[in-house]
């Protein structure tokens, strides 16, 4: 790890925590906790219990599967660049949080989910559909929340070996050590040898990958109704990848290295009306990439910052109800860029109220936010929805949203870059039905999204950025069912994600329908799971139409002893060949067996 990370982990001070481990409870849907029930918005929840059943090799591996998600940009295997399309909305339409707040990253691009660290994860909430009258710019698709905190008593230490010569190996310790203090330590390493991404240029060797993460954590309980936390993230990367044959004689970058590390810290105050949060954080991204021919002094630097303020209050008026208030402040800088653009630092300061009642059967919630950004100005942004508790435990949902998100650095300032870019807003409808029973619950949701003024690039990726106009509109369908002793997840959407000013045809990299299926079981001492997930044709670069694919996961997990799990994991389990971005190869078949000690 740098001095500079080593620097910033050693600082006393750091992040609130989000510290639900409860399944049924969450915190993103209005930041403070909450049950699951009472969202009115589709919430999924991963737990703790989740990934090491999953054995996630990276965050694409763990969420690829979820409703409404697609990795339509996916340069190849673990490390490779990826993007997340949410509803067929664009990369950098998801707001991105860690510990409930917005990453470093997201000032300049997309967060690269493939980078991130998952060893370290402890819980994901990810919330479809617009929330910026809660969190303000980006959130036009929906929110995923990367929660590293628990409350839950925890040591262990774990090995893993793989294809492609892939090693991880992984300690973590979360304990009371107190009646009123917490501590966390977390860090980890992994590293591959890779494979050829594109093996039809001249760039004929494999493209690796290394990457080390440590979190520290403390809470304090000052008394039984103060509770101050704090918690550091930080992570560096190295990548090896492979560019497009140039048409113009210069090679292009193959070589990359990222550093980034967050820092929070806040105050909380819970009694049985009243409820508040004051918080701060501090979030540092940078990244340079060279030809490894031409050498790392030509290095093109990117480092980005925000530094965000925050605080609410809630005050539950009665069982049926509550009121809740807040305001934040960002400020995004591009500390340092290569290409000689200097961008100015951008504040932002967001004002919110949201009110929820519930009527039975009738739920209703309303929430206005107002924000004053310093490059774009005043942006009002609204979400209401109502909620009808129906016979035999069937419940529909009306809701109305819109949203605002202003161009990134690289939109304005970077390569093909347009300094006259209008901010994007959208507007969305949408209904859902829903049914819970014994032993299966479902539902089924229909949406539409207007975007005015979509960011997209003339030509793909290479010429200047412009505005447009999208219309989306999408169905999903959810369904977790019990048959026995199996589990089973089940997820499909259709996306229609037409750019209204090309003809309307589909947006790049947007698959119309997608399927997942997980089963999971447990047998003796041993728990199973089989994944499928298929994702239909899409249009890439240049009106290339890559096909369908469908990949089978596997894996297992089964207890040597009361402290020593052995794992197993196969992905691609029969070696399908694919492509999900024009050129770029995903991995074959791939296999993984590791060993966890709890303590």
């Amino acid at each position: 790890m740098s001095n500079k990370l080593l620097a910033a982990a050693l600082l006393p001070w750091a992040a609130f925590a989000q510290n639900s481990t409860d399944p049924t409870s969450i915190t993103i849907y209005n930041r403070v906790e909450q049950p699951l029930t009472s969202a009115l918005a589709p919430v999924e929840v991963i737990t703790k219990a989740d990934i090491e059943r999953r054995q996630p090799r990276s965050l694409v591996d763990l969420l690829e599967t979820l409703p409404g998600m697609q990795f339509g940009s996916q340069n190849g295997g673990i490390g490779q660049s990826s993007s997340l399309f949410v509803r067929g909305t664009n990369s950098d339409h998801v707001l991105v949080l860690l510990n409930g707040r917005p990453m470093a990253q997201m000032v300049s691009s997309n967060v690269d989910f493939s980078q991130l660290p998952v060893n370290n994860v402890q819980r994901i909430e990810y919330i479809r559909g617009p929330r910026a009258a809660i969190y303000g710019s980006r959130a036009i698709g929906g929110v995923v929340n990367i929660i590293t905190t628990s409350q839950v008593n925890d040591a262990t230490v774990g090995v893993t070996t793989g294809s492609n010569d892939y090693y991880a190996a992984n300690a973590s310790i979360n304990q009371w050590v107190s009646d009123a203090t917490r501590l966390q330590l977390a860090t980890g390493y992994r590293e591959t040898r890779g494979y050829d991404v594109v093996p039809s240029n001249s760039q004929n060797d494999r493209d690796g990958f290394d990457s080390k993460n440590l979190t520290l954590g403390i809470e304090h309980q000052l008394n039984q109704n103060w509770t101050l936390d704090a918690n550091f993230n930080g992570w560096e990367n190295n990548l090896e990848y492979d560019f497009y044959e140039p048409v113009w004689g210069t090679p292009g970058s193959d070589k990359n290295h990222t550093e980034a590390y967050q820092l929070d810290t806040g105050l909380k105050y819970t009694s049985d009306q009243l409820s508040g949060q004051l918080n701060a954080s501090y979030g540092e991204y940078e990244s340079e990439d060279w030809n490894k021919e031409s050498g790392r002094h030509t290095a093109s630097i990117t480092n980005t910052s925000t530094t965000r303020l925050d605080g609410l209050v809630q005050y539950h008026y009665s069982e049926q109800g509550y009121v809740l208030t807040g305001m934040d402040w960002d400020r995004d800088r591009l500390k340092a860029k290569t290409t000689g653009t200097r961008a100015p630092d951008r504040d932002n300061t967001g004002v919110y109220a949201s009110v929820y009642h519930t009527w039975a059967p009738v739920s209703f919630e309303l929430t206005g936010r107002v924000d004053d950004n310093e490059q774009f100005g005043t942006h009002d942004t609204w979400q209401s929805a109502l909620s009808l508790a129906l016979p035999m435990r069937h419940k529909a949902t009306l809701s109305y949203g819109t949203a605002f998100k202003a161009p990134t650095f690289s939109h304005l300032y970077g390569f093909g870059g347009n300094k006259d870019l209008k901010p994007e807003e959208s507007e969305n409808w949408e209904f859902g039905l829903a049914g819970d029973y014994e032993l299966m619950d479902w539902q089924v949701n229909f949406y539409r999204n207007k975007i005015d003024d979509l960011i997209v690039y003339q030509g793909g990726y290479i010429n200047s950025t412009k505005n447009t106009d999208a219309l989306i509109r999408g169905i999903e369908l959810v369904a977790n069912v019990e048959t026995g002793p199996v589990h089973h997840a089940f997820s499909y959407d259709y996306t229609d994600a037409e750019n209204e000013n090309n003809n309307g045809r589909q947006l790049l990299r947007r698959a119309k329908r997608k399927f997942s299926w997980t089963g999971d079981i447990d047998v003796a001492s041993a728990s199973l799971f089989a994944q499928v997930l298929y994702v239909g044709e899409r249009t890439d670069v240049g009106d290339v139409m890559l096909p369908s694919y469908t990949i089978w996961n596997i894996g297992a997990r089964y207890p040597l002893t009361s402290n020593l799990t052995l794992n197993g994991k196969v992905n691609n389990l029969f070696d399908k060949d694919y492509q999900v971005v024009d050129g770029y190869d995903a991995p074959d078949m791939e296999f993984y067996v590791g060993v966890d000690y709890r303590f």
